[in-house]
């Protein structure tokens, strides 16, 4: 579960390394984000030589929490670290890879490239 000031990795390679997470996306009454589930973030460390800068507000998808995820018949699946890939403001992929494994309920209409990018589905 991620709330606000929230420190989470990017696992894509659109430059940044390290976000902070200001709100939670999806209502007002809407506290805690899960995967799948959109929040702004505001980017805290970045490499070098990207067109992404430190104190950047973006869009993050999450992909990955260490909270865990519950599916419908039963399972529980739990990662080692919360991660999560960068929008553009309208929703669309910044990066051209991703990094690290993803659940396929992730995918949908909107993300429907995501399944396409990444290496390992779960």
């Amino acid at each position: 579960m991620i709330q606000e000031q929230t420190i989470l990795n990017i696992s894509d390679n659109s430059g940044a390394r390290l976000v902070k997470c200001i709100k939670v996306l999806g209502g007002s009454n809407k506290f805690f984000a899960k995967i799948g589930d959109i929040i702004k973030v505001s980017v805290k460390t970045c490499n070098n030589n990207s067109k992404i800068k430190k104190g950047q507000i973006y869009k993050a998808l999450i992909i990955r929490t260490k909270f865990g995820f519950n599916r419908k018949d039963g399972t529980r699946i739990k990662f080692n670290d919360n991660s999560a890939i960068l929008l553009q403001n309208n929703e669309n992929i910044i990066s051209s890879r991703i990094f690290g494994s993803i659940l396929k309920e992730i995918k949908s209409e909107k993300f429907s490239k995501l399944i396409s990018l990444s290496n390992d589905i779960i």
